[in-house]
């Protein structure tokens, strides 16, 4: 066989296999769960939905700790024990696939708080919302000082677009 065929079909070898593996890096932590979840409180009173888009977030903190230590999963993810408490997702009875909405629902104790985000107050009158506006603004706004380039995670638009395609409704199984 020809030289120069035979250096062709070991490069296109090369790069094919570089190519798959650049790939698979790019899925790990393997995408677990759905690509985009809407979350709604079911009130819709007054913002559009969030739509969390959870296959980039777990890509992007695969290797991220978060200011309390966190890691990964359980950044976001987190349970609560016999006693009702919070803990982290290691430590938790349930699975970390419990969605958010399972504990923080609607008609769970009605307090409505006032809250600041981005220097708008927000009436924070479900659990969801707060679960959302605490846990989600808080590491948006730990993110926002550290991005580079700087970027404005703290826009309410940020959580609250449009994310058409590819959205799983966030309901309790």
């Amino acid at each position: 066989m020809n030289k120069a065929l035979l250096f062709g079909i070991a490069l296109a070898m090369v790069c094919g296999a570089g190519l798959s593996i650049s790939t698979a890096a790019e899925e790990a932590p393997a995408n677990q769960g759905p690509e985009v979840i809407k979350i709604t409180d079911g009130t819709e009173k007054s913002m559009n939905p969030a739509y969390f888009p959870h296959w980039d977030h777990q890509n992007r903190l695969k290797d991220f700790e978060d200011s309390k230590g966190r890691k990964s999963c359980a950044i976001c993810h987190h349970g609560k024990s016999a006693d009702n408490k919070q803990v982290e997702y290691a430590e938790a009875e349930e699975p970390k696939s419990r969605k958010c909405n399972t504990c923080h629902n609607k008609n769970d104790d009605g307090i409505s708080l006032e809250g600041k985000i981005s220097g708008v107050p927000l009436p924070l009158t479900s659990p969801i919302q707060r679960a959302g506006h605490g846990r989600c603004a808080g590491c948006h706004k730990d993110q926002k000082s550290t991005a580079t380039p700087p970027v404005n995670l703290m826009m309410c638009t940020t959580c609250h677009a449009k994310f058409k395609d590819k959205v799983t409704e966030e309901k309790d199984k």
